[in-house]
């Protein structure tokens, strides 16, 4: 028996598999756009305040308010297409 964390499924959205590569491929790379978002606004934080950005004042960072507003904008802008391709009735 294996030990440690397994892969599960991932669920399945879309009856189309093509549809359904793209929808993961959609989501893996906004996971990655919003790290660097978040790497970016401490970066350019860091800057303003006279601090020399490091691996180690990148990791202590901790964001305003106001990016987590922005970023629950930004994700709902990314999601909103497939959510309404998701939500669209099928045809009979």
């Amino acid at each position: 028996m294996k030990e440690g964390a397994q892969p599960t499924d991932k669920p399945v959205y879309f009856e189309d598999p093509a549809v359904q590569a793209l929808y993961q491929m959609v989501l893996i790379l906004g996971e990655e756009l919003a790290a660097t978002r978040e790497q970016l606004h401490a970066l350019i934080s860091l800057c303003e305040q006279g601090k020399v950005p490091s691996a180690e004042a990148l990791e202590a960072f901790v964001p305003e308010e106001h990016f987590d507003l922005d970023r629950a904008e930004w994700v709902s802008r990314l999601l909103e297409p497939l959510q309404h391709l998701s939500s669209q009735p099928e045809d009979s």
